[in-house]
Order: structure tokens, then sequence, then C-alpha cells
């Protein structure tokens, strides 16, 4: 072997060890969520595949031993497959066995924690259980994804990279009950060892394959695609891996084109998915994707994302061999053209009907035709035509133009007075060489007209891309006209367009307005209940609206949102028709996996009257008042401009803010938040004041919205940690350490650099992490769920805590216990009412005991009066804050040690 071949071979086999660990912790991934969550027969084959492509390359590469068990669990994986069953018990212990070996013989390097992993909370409280951290047993450094991989993503800063590390122990799968895969798996309990795989306490067992999935547009996927995502870990990108998990592929998130060609070149992938930042590197990737190909077994797609439509960005696409290139997409659209993309059905054969009474000439056009991997059929008798165009339905129409009784042009124009088939493509194939008859030929419905003799090449071509461009019209979403019969919704375009013109002709007399109807929390049902799942849901929704709006045009305007356009009645009438529409929605029983769902609903009202500018304004406003009618007990909200006054104080008051935050003039307040058991620990809320040009100490509750709006709230909230830290190291230094729970909004958790940014501060002030309690509100929580996830899991690791505010008992509750590192909840204001019902205080308990089997402190939040703390403290309270215990202060003498309840 030669100096170069060498080389070549030490770089592959550095890059495959290098991969390795990665390759193996996926597989011990996805046999752990089989065990726990039920048998996958497409994932079982997936591992299959794997396994045999990992253990010839062991062997290549001298890693004998791995090699040898990777090919047993092929081997073993095999023999399931062609048994055609779902692994018995015994089976998937020695699976689980199998790659505990497996994890044992492939080399690595120490084990490493991943970096940003989110290490388990303090102990708040003794006796109580402590939650394991999300993620725990990903123990990879290059494979541990942000936490907010499995939410629907906001903008996030790529997470370290280091080397790959030994892999942690697997958590043990439990003993299960048979069914089909439903919802998120249960978090399983870490391990103290690190050494390979854990042994299953007992063989879990089989689960139910799982149900069929309902018919929807586009097809699903075979889950366990897998896919290679070059990604520059922006908004789209991020959603875009969560829905394509969810949408069940199997997605490798990579950094670099020449991470790709490592990985391609070690096991290839059904799709490699590029984002717009890596378009200057398409011709390389390109090439990468076509040596891959020659060397798989399975066609491999490419495609690429753009961020604006430049013809030289799409010649280059095409040069480099692109499949598919989309420009300006959303994360739905992504989706729905990868799945037709991929899907089985966007992969049938084409079929092409052979019209030619010679016999010889129609098998000749069949052979080659049949060779490129279509299907045909012949038909010899013309009079036979139309009886086998609707039992062979064909994608295209091979037409000859001579024959006995009825020849090309006559049978074109029979076919085309048949409705299924008036789009369907005709491609003559005859000797005529009369230009005038070919004329003919295509005047009459034909859309291509080939002289013979034909090269293959040229005939396979022609049909090719006729049959390509027809399926692709098919597939894209036709505007329709008039009503959905089935959800009586109108077409979302139309209602626009509609919308358009009664905004322009708009004036103050004008009657009617526009409704938006926004069911909450769609990204946290969608993470619930799956993609398909919530689709069949807002199906249902949108049913439920097209049949109570009547006549009034109605349409579904994005994935939980529903337009009205009402032009009869007035806004006291509007108003009347929201509740109507609300109630409707939020009483109807609605029935998902078994179990009956309510949904919550929020209306936002516009009338025309106030003479937007446009379409776009009018939409904006409506929105926007769906939003604030969350807080709204009536679940509606109509817009009112603002008044000229109001407007004038709003703006004023916008620039004492303003000014407040240049000159450090805000203001902060302390009240205690005290143990009721008695405790040395100080530990206060902290809170906001402005005083105004009056005089008069104005509360966050005027302030925080002001800063929201004006998108200067990331300086206010800066400015109070900044504060509380400058704070906590005085006190610090004086030798009476403290604990402060400062509030931030969503908008700065949201912000990409705002980890990065506390903990740089907490390194200059030098405070530990563990003094500052970030609270935020629970209402909060559930819309913002994705993004305030990834903040937290960034600074757990600080020994930052977290404190979910106005907590009360909801659907939700579970769900943020799972996905928040919290400390601490505070009750909502009902619970602290001085006279609760026998039904409240029973719930009031049920809550601070769930609250406490997951090890959190629960808090008593504008305790007033005497009998309130009492009933508090009978239900298992931990702390209580409010006027009882002391006003908010400037001072922060409050004696901690000599308060007892």
């Amino acid at each position: 072997m030669n100096p170069h071949d060498e080389s070549r071979l030490a770089e592959h086999r550095h890059a495959f060890l290098r991969h390795l660990p990665r390759r193996v912790e996926t597989l011990g991934r996805r046999l752990h969520r089989f065990l726990q969550d039920g048998w996958d027969i497409n994932g079982l084959a997936l591992m299959h595949e794997d396994a045999l492509h990992l253990g010839q390359a062991c062997q290549r590469h001298g890693l004998d031993e791995a090699g040898e068990h990777f090919l047993r669990l092929h081997a073993l994986l095999d023999e399931t497959l062609q048994q055609q069953a779902l692994p018995s018990p015994e089976t998937g212990e020695r699976l689980w066995h199998l790659v505990e070996d497996i994890g044992h013989a492939v080399p690595m390097a120490s084990e490493a924690p991943t970096p940003g992993m989110a290490p388990p909370r303090p102990q708040q409280g003794s006796g109580r259980a402590e939650t394991p951290p999300a993620n725990y047993w990903r123990r990879w450094s290059e494979d541990a994804p942000p936490a907010t991989a499995t939410e629907v993503g906001e903008a996030t800063a790529p997470p370290p990279q280091a080397e790959p590390a030994k892999p942690a122990k697997p958590a043990e799968p439990p003993h299960i009950a048979a069914g089909p895969r439903h919802g998120p798996a249960p978090t399983p309990t870490p391990k103290p060892t690190a050494a390979a795989p854990a042994k299953p306490a007992a063989p879990p067992a089989p689960a139910a394959p799982p149900a069929p999935a309902a018919a929807a547009e586009p097809p699903p996927v075979t889950p366990g695609t897998r896919v290679y995502h070059l990604t520059e870990h922006g908004p789209l990108s991020l959603e875009l891996d969560q829905r394509l998990e969810a949408a069940g592929y199997e997605v490798e998130l990579l950094e670099s084109a020449e991470e790709l060609h490592e990985l391609l070149g070690a096991l290839p992938a059904r799709l490699a998915l590029v984002d717009a930042a890596f378009s200057d590197q398409l011709d390389a990737i390109g090439a990468t994707v076509r040596d891959a190909r020659t060397r798989s077994s399975q066609p491999i797609q490419l495609v690429a994302l753009s961020a604006a439509d430049d013809i030289t960005l799409r010649l280059n696409a095409q040069r480099a061999g692109v499949d598919l290139l989309l420009v300006e997409p959303n994360a739905a659209e992504v989706l729905r053209r990868l799945a037709v993309l991929l899907s089985p059905g966007g992969g049938e054969p084409f079929r092409v009907l052979v019209v030619e009474d010679d016999r010889n000439q129609a098998l000749f056009a069949e052979g080659i035709l049949r060779n490129a991997g279509m299907q045909t059929e012949v038909v010899l008798d013309p009079l036979d035509v139309l009886e086998a165009l609707h039992r062979f339905n064909p994608d295209l129409i091979l037409m000859d133009l001579h024959m006995p009784h009825a020849n090309g042009i006559e049978l074109t124009v029979l076919i085309r007075d048949q409705d299924p088939f008036l789009h369907t493509p005709i491609v003559f194939l005859s000797g005529e060489a009369d230009a005038d008859r070919q004329f003919d030929a295509l005047e009459a419905g034909g859309d291509d007209f080939i002289t013979k003799p034909v090269r293959p090449k040229h005939l396979i071509a022609a049909v090719q891309n006729r049959v390509t461009r027809h399926r692709a019209m098919q597939a894209r979403p036709a505007r329709r006209s008039g009503r959905n019969p089935e959800t009586g919704l109108l077409h979302r375009s139309e209602l626009l367009e509609s919308l358009h013109g009664v905004v322009a002709g708009a004036s103050a007399a004008s009657p009617g307005g526009l409704l938006f109807l926004e069911v909450e929390s769609v990204n946290l049902l969608r993470d619930r209940l799956g993609l398909t799942a919530l689709e069949q849901l807002l199906a249902g929704v949108g049913k439920l609206v097209g049949e109570r709006a009547g006549q009034v045009p109605a349409t579904r305007f994005g994935d939980g949102s529903f337009l009205v356009l009402d032009t009869e009645r007035d806004e006291v009438g509007l108003e009347a028709f929201a509740t109507q529409l609300r109630n409707a929605l939020v009483q109807h029983p609605f029935t998902m996996q078994g179990h009956p769902l309510r949904l919550r609903v929020s209306v936002g009202i516009c009338a025309f009257r106030h003479c937007f500018h446009d379409a776009g304004d009018l939409l904006n406003a409506a929105e926007r008042m769906a939003r604030e009618a969350r807080t709204s007990d009536r679940g509606y909200k109509r817009f009112e401009p603002a008044q000229p006054t109001e407007a004038a104080r709003e703006a004023a008051l916008v620039k004492q803010i303003r000014e407040a935050i240049a000159l450090n003039s805000l203001e902060l307040l302390y009240q205690p938040v005290v143990a009721v058991a008695g405790s040395d620990d100080s530990q206060y809320q902290v809170l906001l004041r402005l005083r105004d040009a009056n005089g008069k100490l104005l509360p966050a509750a005027e302030v925080v919205p002001l800063a929201e709006r004006g998108d200067f709230i990331l300086d206010i909230d800066r400015w109070v940690l900044q504060a509380s830290m400058k704070l906590v190291r005085d006190r610090r230094a004086e030798g009476r350490p403290l604990r402060l729970f400062v509030t931030q909004s969503p908008l700065t958790l949201a912000d990409a650099g705002q980890a990065t940014w506390l903990k740089a501060e907490l390194v200059a002030h030098d405070v530990p992490g563990t003094s500052m309690v970030i609270e935020l509100r629970m209402e909060d929580a559930v819309i913002h769920a994705a993004t305030i996830r990834q903040f937290c899991d960034a600074m757990v690791a600080d020994g930052v805590q977290f404190c979910l505010s106005q907590f009360e008992s909801s659907p939700d509750t579970e769900r943020l216990f799972d996905e928040l590192p919290l400390g601490f909840v505070k009750l909502a204001r009902k619970y602290t009412a001085t006279a609760l019902t026998p039904a409240m205080r029973d719930e009031l308990k049920v809550l601070i005991d769930r609250a406490h089997r997951r090890g959190l402190e629960v808090i008593g939040h504008g305790v007033e009066d005497a009998q309130a703390a009492a009933t508090l403290w009978m239900s298992g309270i931990d702390f209580i804050q409010g006027n009882l215990v002391q006003q908010a202060d400037r001072d922060m003498d409050f004696d901690f040690q000599q308060a007892v309840l």
C-alpha cells in the first residue's frame, strides 16, 4: 500500500472512530425508547441496517470485538424481522445485553458530563424526592442537543462542542404494560455508575404495534428515516428539528460540510438537509452526496433552504444536484415538501399507458419504460382506451397517431372530455413527419410530439419530466372557491382577498369587523398529541367554527387561529357573536386519543369603523387583542385606539422609563419570604418601582407592559438583576448572605444572549447562582415554554433556581413540572383569599402535595390576614409572603430567626 492510500485509510479510520460513540449512543437511545414506549417495526428495521453497517465498518478498521457484537445484534434483529412479529420480553433483554457488550467494546475517551447539561437541583427540603434533570442520560457532548430541541424552537446559540466522551450507563428500561406508543416517555431513573448500559430490572413486556395513523396530507414518512441536518441553529432550524423528530425522523445535527462528508461516508442517510447559511458550499456538498449515492443501496435526497430568492443560487443548486430548493420557507411547508419527497407514496413508480396498434412498436416502448422503473400497460385496440384509463389511472399517455378505428387525435379529444384526465399529459410518439399534422395533434390536446425513431434516453427523459411536473402540480394545494364541504370554511386566500376589499372601502360609519379566534397553548398541544393528532383536533375546531359562523365567512388563518369576517354586526353585536363562538369552542367536549379535552380560546375583535391603513394593520391589531384577551375573564377583547390624552401619557411614561434606565434611577423595594417553620435564611422578593413626574411610585404592572411593547424590557430586567447582584455581593461581604426572588419577562429570557450575559455578571459580581431565584408567571411559562426552558437549562449548572408564580391547578401543571427545572412555586392569589370553599381547600392541598412530590417548595403569595395564613399552613405551605408578614420596603431589616408562624 502506497503512503497516500495509507494516509487516506488513517483519515477514514480517525473519522469513523470520532463518530462511532455517537452512533452507539443513538443505537442505545433508540432501543431504550422502544423498551419504554413500545416496539416500532420500522425503527427495528433501521436498527437492523445500522448494526450491519457499523459491524462491517468496525471490522474494516480493526475493531473486531465491537464488530462481532454489532453483527450478533444484526443477526438477532434479522431473526426478529423474519418472524414478522414484535420482540418478546426475552428478545428485548437479549438486545439490551448486546448493546451493553457494544458499550464495553467501543473505544472511547474518558467520561465527561455534557457541557451545559443541567445537574440535579440542590435539595430544597428534607424528605422530598429529587427530580432528575432532563436528558440526564444523554452524556455524549457532541450529541446532547439544547433543551429546546423538543420544543417548537426559538432563536438560540449553538451548543458548545467537545470531543465525544464515553457513554454513561443508559437508563434502566422499566417494566411496562403492552400498548401503543403515545405521548412523552416516562423520565428514567439515573444510575450512579457509567460503564455500560444497565441490565433491565425486569424484561419489558411486549408492546402492541402502533395504531395506524389517520389519513393526512401529506402522507407520513417511514418512522426512523435518517436525516443529516447541516444546521445554523436558527429559529427555523430548531423548529424544523423538533417537528421532524415529532414526525418520526431520526435527525442528526451537523455543523460543517466536512462532518457531513465523514458521516455520509460511514453511514448513509435518506436525506441531507442544508440550511441557508451553507449556500456557498453547495458545490462541495453536492459532490459529497453524489459520492455517497454510488455506495448506498437507497436513494439519498439533497434538500437546501434559502433565505432569499436568487437566480444565481438556483443555478448553483441545480448544478450541485440539489433535489429540492425551498426559498423563504416556514417549518410547515418544509415538513410537507419533505413528506412528499420521502414518503413511500411520493416514490411510487410512474404509470404510463401506451396506446399503439403495432405490437412490436408497443413492446419496444414498453420495454424502454419498464427498464427505467416505470409501470406500463399497453392498449392495442384504440376503442379500449377509455376503459383502460379508468382502470389503470395513468400518469401519462403515450399515444400513436395513425391507428385503425380511431386515430390518436380523435382519442385525445375524447380523453380531454373526461374530467379526471383533463390535465393528464399526452405525448404523441409517431413516425408522422408532416408539421401540420403534428400541430393538429397538439391543438387537440397533446402535450408533446416525438417523432420515430426515438432514442431510449430521449423517450425516458420526455416521460419522466412530464410526469414529475404533473405530480408536482397535483401535490400543490389548489386554490378553492366557495366553502370547504367538510368544515364550511373558506380558503384562506379567498377570505383575505375579501378582507382587503372591505378595509380599503371602510369608513367611520362602516358596520362589521374581524374576529380573531386563537386556540391557546398550541405548541404544548403539539408536543402532547403529536402533529397528526393536533391536525385532527384543529380540523374539528374548524368544523365547529364553520358550523357556528353559518353564512358569515370564516377561515383557518394559522396553526391554531381562525378568522371570521362579519360585515353586518355593530360592535355590540360583534362582542355577542365572539362570546357565542368562544363558548361553543371552550364547552365542546373534544376527544383525543380516547381522553376528553377542553380547549382554551381567546378572541380579538376589530371593528372596520376604525379605518385601518390596510388589512395587515387590522390583522396585527386583532391578533394583539386575542393575546391580551388571555388574561381577561370574558376571554375576548375589543380593539380601541389610544385616545390622544392616553397616548400622550403613555409616550411621556415611556420617556420617563428610558431616562430612569439611563440615569440609574429606577427603584427597588423588598418583601420578605418567610419559612413557616422558621429559618435563618434571609430571602426577599425584589419589586420594581418607578417614580413618575409627580413623585408617585408606579408599580411594575404599569412599567413592564410599556417596556415590552417598546422593546426595551431587556434593559429593565438586566438593570434589576445587576442591582440585585450588587446587593447580594455587599451583604455577603458583611457576612449576611441572602437569596433574592427576581421577576423576569419571558421576552428577556427569550433573548439568545441572556444566559451568557447572566453567567458573566455572576462571575463579575462574585455572586453564587444559588443566591438568585428567577421568577416567571405560569401563564408566560405556558406560552413561551420553549425559550424559557432553554434559558433555564443553561443556568441550572450555575446554581440559579427558578420559581413559577401565579401557580394554579391546570392541564399544563404536570407538563411544566416535567419541562422546567423549578425549585419553587408561588400560589395564585385565589388560594390566599381569606375564605376558601371546601372544594378550593381540597384543590389547594392536592396542588401543594403535587409540588412536594416533585421536590418543590411552595410559597403562599399575597397573604393579608391570619386566617388565610392558617389555611395555608394547614395545607402544607413552606413559605409565606405578603403584608401580613411585612409590607414591601426599601430596608431589609426583617428578623427571619424570630419569624415563626
